[in-house]
């Protein structure tokens, strides 16, 4: 396997990949601002891959997911019609950590959330904001965040 890439490779990978035609339309090729690539981790804590999203103005129009040694995995866009971003979410409901965090503390406000790390719900193309959960005695639960979906993973599933 060749060597990972930084996050700064990744990005200059996923612009290219968007400006030749390899991904998305004609419209989201000249609209879209490619953002700072994310690792996505394996549940185990390793890097699986990154998530590069593509916002145009405020909104998550599509997302690139690019291994670790930069072959794009998969390229998934939100949008319903070429070159209407509207129905996208917001960026901020998977970009902003802090928005993340809230969410996942709105679920047990008995308890304080966590650092969010960005992975997968038992399937790489099941991405999901895991936050940790600390009760006041100690105990740590998970939360998953995906967009405005929230909810608890099944054993199977989860940060180490």
């Amino acid at each position: 396997m060749a060597r990972g890439h930084d996050v700064e490779s990744i990005g200059v990978a996923a612009a290219q990949l968007l400006a030749s035609g390899a991904v998305g339309d004609p419209q989201l090729r000249v609209a879209a601002r490619v953002g700072v690539a994310l690792p996505v981790m394996r549940p185990e804590g390793t890097q699986h891959s990154w998530f590069v999203p593509l916002t145009v103005g405020e909104s998550l129009v599509a997302f690139m997911q690019i291994l670790a040694d930069g072959t794009l995995l998969r390229f998934s866009s939100f949008q319903r019609r070429p070159g209407d971003p509207g129905g996208c979410p917001p960026a901020a409901d998977w970009l902003d950590a802090a928005n993340i965090r809230r969410r996942a503390q709105a679920q047990r406000i008995d308890s304080k959330a966590g650092e969010p790390v960005l992975t997968f719900d038992k399937n790489p193309d099941r991405l999901v904001w895991c936050v940790p959960l600390t009760d006041a005695h100690g105990k740590t639960r998970q939360i998953y965040v995906a967009g405005t979906t929230i909810y608890e993973p099944t054993p199977s599933g989860g940060i180490g």
